[in-house]
């Protein structure tokens, strides 16, 4: 993973320019008021879902194009996998795979109760698994096309969920602490 220092910045900071642009220029003409922390947690779903877009479809510079395809559509299969290579001292390979598809998703969880406090826990678990389908998708249309080598995982799907729901978890039970300390 250590492409994830070679982010395209000036593509984030391009998109940036472009969205804060546009939307100031609409929050002007529809005559709405300008809430600075609510354009900055935009700014930051965006810069995250594009840094997401990067480390999960594009291909890491190590990559090597492959005509395999991987496909895993049994649930935990890979999951235990890692977890046995985990418990014979394969620590880093393991806790990468594990621990990253899982961590990696957290911060989506935290921006969309950021961005809609209200989001039912069900819509969170929606946007989570389908987000990670379409990722998973994307991964294995791309491998078939020999563009990219990746591979499609039923558990990438369960692990990035889980990453989804956990950072939903955080900001919920923040918030409570936050009004019961309120009171």
């Amino acid at each position: 993973m250590h492409y994830i220092n070679a982010l395209p910045v000036y593509f984030i900071l391009l998109s940036l320019v472009i969205f804060i642009s546009i939307r100031f220029i609409v929050l002007k003409k529809t005559g709405q008021k300008i809430i600075l922390l609510q354009e900055f947690i935009y700014s930051l779903w965006i810069i995250y879902m594009e840094s997401l877009l990067y480390l999960t479809v594009f291909p890491s510079t190590d990559a090597t194009r492959s005509d395999w395809v991987g496909i895993n559509l049994i649930p935990f299969n890979t999951i235990e996998n890692y977890l046995f290579l985990f418990s014979q001292g394969g620590i880093s390979v393991a806790s990468v795979n594990l621990l990253g598809n899982t961590a990696v998703f957290v911060p989506m969880g935290i921006l969309l109760v950021l961005i809609n406090s209200k989001i039912s826990f069900k819509k969170m678990f929606l946007i989570g698994i389908g987000t990670s389908f379409v990722i998973e998708l994307t991964q294995l249309v791309l491998s078939s096309l020999n563009v990219l080598s990746r591979s499609f995982d039923v558990d990438d799907v369960i692990l990035n969920t889980t990453g989804v729901i956990i950072g939903f978890a955080i900001m919920k039970i923040g918030m409570f602490f936050i009004k019961k300390k309120k009171l």
